[in-house]
């Protein structure tokens, strides 16, 4: 026992030794960043990309909103931030996709000149610098998306010429140059976007129906297995969105940019294929749609599309996903702290890839003081929770911006709420006047979409007032956290939409919250069941699945403090205290 805790001294001191040396920082630059880069030669729109040897091709595309369709193909190379124009395409298209196999590129589908969909495939080898034509896909279609796994490319979805949206499957073998129908995705869809981790391919997002305002814009995440040709249903990204792309790094998914067709998303979520969860990440700094993503040495390429005004753009921007701080919290308790370092001490001169974190990204085989370093650097670090989507803590301590630890909607403080620095469950909070106090955010989370969860902790309050709503936006919003007006028990708005002569109900607790205790209180939407919970404790349960009919849409933003109306009477009175949304059912 005092050889370790000798051991542990000395390990202290030389930690102490280490920075006060001046050793340089073991962390990599800067996390999860977005960088500019040198611009595409050709600006283009709905054109494709593709990576053989570390350097990244987009191919064909339109050069103008409802202009003309090119062949072009430009090389860009990372390591010089350098463009080379490419052996042009042999078919004019746009809306189409490309898959790398075997160092080769696979130029399939989109359309035509005269905006024909097309099952023409070509082959480009880029050794050579020559394209080649190859068997045709048995369906003609564009707007579609591809991902290639064990040496084979999966399409799916896509529109035929006459505006029907399509749910076909079809696998191509380049070893044969065949083609093989395959199970129909379970949703269809246009316009979706596609990216392959450990054997088994993801399908998400798109869109059916016009292409308008009154199209049908999805957020779901369809997995399909090649090897069983079946597909499963997975959680839904947290933004509905279609002409957007997606890049795979490391097991997970990122979903970049987009639009529902009114406006251009500028969001980024990364999906852990492993945990199934999704998180938002750095927004893009030029929202767009219609354009090429590829990875090269663990960063992501944005390349050329559309952006507002229907303006086509050749800007490039480079992601760096960055380095994952929860790889850090060891014993997941949500903080970097001195347990954390402990337990690496314990494995002191093993070769535990658990603990072996620097040089990043995959250690140097031995757990030594450079691991230490890196772990002190970020000492006292919070993490946010795995699937947290928006987190307001709530611990400012002047001004009018409450900010979200989780994303980028910050919350705009009305009247003239106090911050309380010191008298939160968890530092700080704010407190509410019950007269014109709330705060008002541009966070969108529809409730029709799929599993969520919220909570908050609350001191007072009164009966009818309002903890968090959602603003009507387009559909109808709802208190997700209120106070009943009968009795001051913690009840919900959130319903089914009107089906027949059914008329939905709020679900309300039994649990009064108003006298003037912390609360931590919470709601639960796991796709069935609505759920509340009163300090950890379920309080009230739907009695059967609401199966028939998802939760009513609304694509307002979210009020805290107040309700959908701002009414009299509905605004909260004391305070509030970490405000936190996971787009996954979470057991409190």
């Amino acid at each position: 026992m005092n050889a370790k805790k000798n051991l542990r001294a000395r390990l202290v001191i030389a930690l102490v030794l280490a920075v006060a040396l001046g050793l340089p920082s073991l962390c990599p630059a800067e996390e999860d960043t977005w960088t500019r880069k040198a611009n595409m030669p050709t600006a283009r729109t709905g054109l494709s990309t593709c990576t053989v040897n570390r350097k990244i091709y987009a191919i064909g595309g339109t050069l103008s909103w409802g202009g003309n369709k090119t062949s072009i193909v430009e090389q860009y190379d990372p390591s010089t931030d350098t463009w080379t124009e490419k052996a042009p395409m042999p078919t004019v298209r746009s809306l189409f996709s490309a898959c790398e196999v075997s160092g080769k590129i696979y130029a399939i589908g989109g359309s035509d000149a005269v905006s024909r969909a097309l099952s023409t495939v070509e082959e480009y080898d880029p050794p050579t610098d020559t394209w080649m034509r190859k068997t045709d896909m048995p369906t003609r279609r564009f707007d579609i998306c591809a991902a290639a796994t064990n040496g084979r490319i999966y399409v799916f979805g896509g529109s035929a010429d006459n505006g029907i949206r399509l749910a076909i499957v079809e696998e191509y073998d380049p070893a044969t140059d065949t083609w093989t129908r395959k199970a129909d995705m379970p949703t269809v869809r246009s316009a979706p976007s596609a990216s392959a981790v450990d054997g088994k391919i993801y399908v998400i997002g798109g869109f059916t129906g016009p292409v308008s305002e009154s199209a049908r814009i999805y957020n779901t995440v369809e997995e399909y297995d090649p090897s069983t040709d079946s597909w499963t249903t997975k959680t839904p990204m947290t933004t509905a969105r279609t002409a957007f792309a997606t890049s795979a790094v490391s097991g997970k998914i990122y979903a970049i940019s987009g639009t529902p067709f009114t406006t251009y998303y500028s969001t980024v979520e990364e999906y852990d294929a492993a945990t199934d969860i999704w998180t938002f990440k750095a927004n893009i700094p030029t929202a767009r749609s219609n354009f090429g993503a590829s990875e090269v040495n663990g960063k992501i390429y944005v390349i050329g599309g559309m952006t507002s005004g229907y303006t086509v753009i050749s800007i490039v921007e480079e992601y760096d996903t960055g380095f994952d701080l929860r790889s850090l919290d060891f014993n997941g308790d949500g903080i970097i702290d001195c347990a954390d370092m402990c337990m690496m001490i314990e494995q002191w001169h093993t070769d535990n890839p658990l603990y072996d974190i620097a040089p990043v990204p995959f250690g140097d085989g031995i757990v030594d003081v450079q691991d230490l370093i890196m772990l002190s650097e970020h000492l006292y670090e919070e993490i946010i929770p795995p699937g947290c989507i928006a987190y307001w803590r709530l611990d400012d301590v002047e001004g009018d911006i409450a900010h979200n630890s989780a994303g980028y909607n910050d919350g705009i403080l009305y009247g003239e709420p106090i911050w309380r620095p010191t008298d939160g469950q968890v530092n700080g909070a704010l407190e509410f006047d019950g007269v014109d106090d709330f705060i008002e955010t541009d966070f969108v989370l529809s409730p029709v979409y799929g599993a969520f969860s919220v909570f908050a902790w609350i001191k007072g309050g009164a009966p009818g007032q309002s903890i968090i709503s959602q603003a009507d936006g387009t559909g109808s919003g709802e208190t997700w956290l209120g106070i009943s007006a009968l009795d001051g028990s913690l009840m919900t708005g959130l319903v089914l939409p009107p089906v027949g002569r059914f008329l939905p109900q709020p679900l309300e607790s039994q649990s009064v919250i108003t006298y003037g205790q912390w609360h931590h209180v919470g709601f639960v939407w796991d796709g069935a069941y609505r759920c509340l919970y009163v300090d950890g404790i379920e309080v009230a349960r739907d009695t059967k699945a609401l199966t028939a009919a998802p939760l009513k849409h609304c694509d307002g933003g979210l009020y805290i403090g107040t309700s959908k109306t701002l009414d009299v009477g509905t605004f909260f009175t004391g305070l509030i205290d970490d405000v936190i949304i996971y787009n996954r059912a979470v057991m409190p």
